[in-house]
């Protein structure tokens, strides 16, 4: 009876040691500002610097995405922040 329950611990610590473990996942947040004659144009100019502070630290553009923008009308311009979301 003693054989066959070290038998069985033995067998159970060898699926719990061979369970794959979980897998991490690195996430990071940039943030850009730009301006531009027009919304869009400041939104895509705040983009660019934060999709260059990514590649800077080493992201690739396919693992980030703009998460959240927003845009302020000024007298003859409109400014813009964005959010830059990466994950891998």
């Amino acid at each position: 009876m003693k054989k066959l329950l070290t038998a069985v611990a033995l067998a159970a610590a060898a699926m719990t040691v061979s369970a794959t473990p979980a897998l991490a996942v690195e996430t990071a947040y940039f943030y850009g500002s730009g301006i531009g004659p027009g919304p869009s144009d400041a939104i895509g100019s705040a983009e660019k610097v934060a999709r260059m502070y990514a590649r800077n630290t080493n992201w690739l553009d396919s693992q980030c995405y703009v998460r959240a923008s927003d845009v302020r009308s000024h007298f003859y311009y409109y400014s813009a922040i964005a959010e830059l979301y990466c994950q891998r």
